[in-house]
């Protein structure tokens, strides 16, 4: 006897008429009545008893009925139940490092929240190897971080690439140029994110690589004090494109030869929920559809 089965039988018990029942069922009247009949053959009960155009339950049709009702109250505790885990999964929890938060934090903040205002974003905003670490120890459900490679136990959902840049004042005299080299970067003094950030650890390689000794004045895990420094004039900074503000006194010039991807971050054989799939499509597709915003340099 399945759960259908089981609220056919209550309703005709409650009605103590097919017809009605049926009504209630939205379904019709012949159908119902087989139904009925397959339940008797297959409990091997006789339930009913017919008076008139009504029916009435026999001692065996009132003691399954009061079974059926017990097991359809619990029924209706356990689907409870499952809508309360399911809320849980509308609270996202995000790493999402400060240079890519530049871009994404207004997506999820603006677009995405009043699309979906029934789905709560939980965004802390680590370094980049932090957020990689935070996702493999299931402490955040994804993560937006550039280049993540590496990682065999994290599955990486590409985004778009972005040059690493050299950030300077509108005022600096390589303002103008389209591009600059690892080499004159390496001339003036430099203030960049912190040793754990992904980006840092790549520029610090490809300086050794260069055989370039760069005068680094201070490392912050701060974007807000890079920036503040480097419109000061005291130093300059190497950012990825998408690490400046657009309306800000600040010019990103591309370092040739020098890229970073970003991606979207999940845990490897985790499962993804739905409103998690909705937080991943969504952004993906505003990075497919409007390449020009998101992917621009400053």
């Amino acid at each position: 006897m399945n759960i259908q089965q089981m609220q056919y039988f209550a309703e005709v018990c409650r009605h103590e008429n097919v017809t009605k029942a049926a009504a209630s069922l939205h379904m019709s009247q012949s159908t119902l009545s087989l139904s009925m009949k397959n339940l008797e053959t297959e409990t091997g009960l006789n339930l009913f008893r017919h008076v008139g155009r009504n029916i009435q339950l026999t001692a065996d049709g009132q003691a399954l009925f009061q079974e059926v009702e017990k097991m359809l109250k619990q029924v209706k505790r356990f689907e409870a139940s499952v809508k309360e885990i399911a809320k849980r999964h509308n609270r996202l929890q995000l790493a999402v490092p400060s240079q890519i938060a530049t871009i994404i934090l207004p997506l999820l903040l603006g677009e995405f929240f009043q699309q979906h205002p029934e789905i709560q974003l939980e965004i802390t905003e680590p370094a980049g190897g932090a957020a990689l670490d935070m996702v493999e120890r299931e402490e955040v459900d994804l993560a937006f971080v550039h280049d993540a490679e590496g990682r065999p136990n994290l599955t990486l959902r590409k985004l778009s690439s972005w040059p690493i840049c050299l950030c300077v004042p509108r005022s600096h005299p390589l303002a103008d140029k389209p591009s600059v080299t690892l080499a004159e970067a390496a001339a003036y003094p430099l203030v960049l994110l912190s040793r754990k950030f992904i980006l840092t650890k790549r520029v610090l390689a490809e300086f050794d690589r260069q055989k370039l000794q760069p005068q680094i004045l201070h490392y912050s895990p701060n974007l807000s004090s890079i920036w503040n420094i480097v419109q000061q004039g005291i130093a300059l900074s190497i950012l990825t494109g998408n690490g400046i503000l657009q309306d800000s006194n600040l010019i990103a010039i591309p370092i040739e030869g020098l890229a970073q991807k970003g991606f979207i971050v999940t845990k490897k054989g985790r499962q993804i929920y739905a409103d998690e799939r909705c937080l991943i499509d969504f952004v993906r597709r505003k990075f497919a559809d409007a390449p020009e915003h998101m992917n621009r340099t400053p």
